[in-house]
């Protein structure tokens, strides 16, 4: 007959499971309160007053718009990260794509058409603004800071989404922080419209193309971050009196928000895998491209979606035997480069192509000249520092000048009170600092009775030997 278990043991057993149901619910609650956007809650007519009044341009907005341009336009032209970063603070385009987002978020159609209007025209001019100066500028050139505006990813629209959601729940704040700035800056508005303006000044339309596409996405995922904090936070909205038309409202908002955002996973889905591709391709290369006598002189990744990828490299010093390049054309796959081409150009194996000739004749040429010129510079270099303390020395041991029995003649018939002096170069300790140099000293003999001018015969015979660093021992 099996026994009962002991009415405390059930008791037991049974605290343990409230008590684990206890704590469970205690954590929730406290996450529940640690993630809470109702503490410090502004009241939320107070927060959309706030944005309706950041969508407006005019006035003061206009000319700091102007301002944001011309800086942001000057930092992308010299290539400065710091100046451009400085155009995304001033700039008030973040005002009028919020408030598309808030007008969304509360059903107010006013608010959207106020708002994208005042954002059209801020574009408008962005985009002319930039466009003349650089059309203008002495220095047409691309630089990094323009570069990576043309290419926008996914990466951009998570940037874009997650500094909307920053931005409004900043702004829903009674208390407002330096929130608004980060988000400034993080989603970069106003080099991407300044960088299409490079596009149109200098008729590059991929630049147009891609810069503007990185402002519109950006503009569209802060709208939505911004939309769905507002529906989150229950702020007040206006009713549709048409339940269908808000529907399909909503229905446009949403293909509208996916058909923008394909582009950017394609992209991003290019970037990626180029970026895999060049990883790849560089750990092939310093893997297996140490000969004894052979150097690369220049590499180059040329990476294509399909089966065009290749790797090209070229050679000085011993070329490499057939067998050896067939080896490394069998490593390729072990680096996950499976239909790369492997292009080596050494010597006279380069082949027939006249352009492959003529490229690995100019690195050559490039390669041999640099080393000849770095090797040049540092000669000279070396030279240099000898030449100067040779004459450090020479000037040094040429302190009489003239001869020192007129120097002498010349000390006796101004200065009678000297009946002797002498000059030499002493090694002089400074025992606080432990440092050794040389020095000029005299040393002078005097009759106490009869010599009382030191100081002019001390600027005499320093201006007579041309040496102001000369020391006077008297004794």
């Amino acid at each position: 007959m099996q026994e009962e278990q002991p009415q405390e043991n059930i008791k037991s057993d049974s605290g343990n499971k409230l008590d684990s149901k206890g704590f469970l619910r205690d954590g929730l609650e406290y996450l529940k309160h640690l993630v809470s956007l109702d503490e410090d809650k502004a009241d939320p007519l107070q927060t959309i007053k706030e944005i309706e009044r950041g969508v407006v341009f005019r006035g003061t907005n206009v000319w700091i718009l102007i301002f944001s341009i011309l800086i942001a336009s000057l930092g992308l032209n010299i290539n400065s990260a710091a100046v451009v970063i400085g155009a995304m603070l001033i700039s008030p385009l973040l005002g009028p794509i919020m408030g598309v987002g808030m007008g969304v978020g509360i059903n107010s159609l006013e608010l959207i058409k106020k708002s994208l209007i005042n954002l059209a025209t801020m574009m408008i001019i962005s985009i002319i603004i930039s466009a003349i100066y650089f059309a203008l500028t002495p220095l047409p050139d691309a630089q990094s800071e323009l570069l990576a505006r043309t290419r926008p990813t996914i990466f951009d629209v998570a940037i874009a989404f997650f500094g909307g959601l920053a931005g409004i729940v900043a702004g829903s704040r009674s208390e407002k922080s330096n929130v608004i700035p980060g988000v400034a800056i993080a989603t970069a508005l106003m080099p991407p419209l300044c960088t299409a303006g490079y596009g149109l000044g200098t008729l590059q339309w991929n630049f147009f193309i891609g810069a503007f596409y990185l402002f519109f996405i950006n503009s569209v995922f802060i709208c939505l971050g911004t939309v769905l904090i507002v529906r989150y936070l229950k702020y007040p909205q206006k009713v549709f009196v048409d339940k269908r038309r808000k529907k399909r409202v909503q229905a446009y908002i949403t293909m509208f928000v996916i058909i923008t955002m394909l582009p950017s996973i394609y992209i991003a889905y290019g970037v990626v895998k180029e970026s895999v591709f060049t990883r790849s391709a560089q750990q092939f290369v310093n893997a297996n491209f140490t000969f004894e006598n052979t150097r690369i002189i220049h590499t180059s990744f040329k990476f294509e979606d399909r089966d065009s990828s290749s790797i090209d490299i070229t050679l000085y010093g011993e070329p490499l035997s057939e067998e050896v390049i067939e080896f490394l054309q069998l490593r390729l796959p072990q680096f996950g480069l499976n239909k790369t081409k492997l292009m080596i150009n050494q010597g006279g194996l380069v082949g027939n192509d006249a352009y492959l000739a003529k490229n690995f004749n100019e690195t050559l040429k490039t390669g041999l000249l640099e080393e000849i010129y770095n090797q040049r510079e540092v000669l000279i270099d070396s030279l240099t520092k000898e030449k100067n303390k040779l004459q450090k020395e020479i000037v040094d041991y040429n302190f009489l000048g003239e001869n020192p029995k007129e120097i002498c003649e010349e000390i006796g018939i101004q200065y009678p009170g000297i009946i002797s002096f002498s000059l030499g170069k002493q090694i002089k300790g400074k025992i606080k600092s432990n440092q050794i140099d040389t020095t000029v000293t005299a040393l002078v003999q005097i009759n106490n009775k009869t010599f009382r001018n030191k100081a002019t015969f001390e600027k005499w015979i320093k201006a007579r030997l041309k040496n102001k660093d000369l020391e006077i021992i008297y004794y």
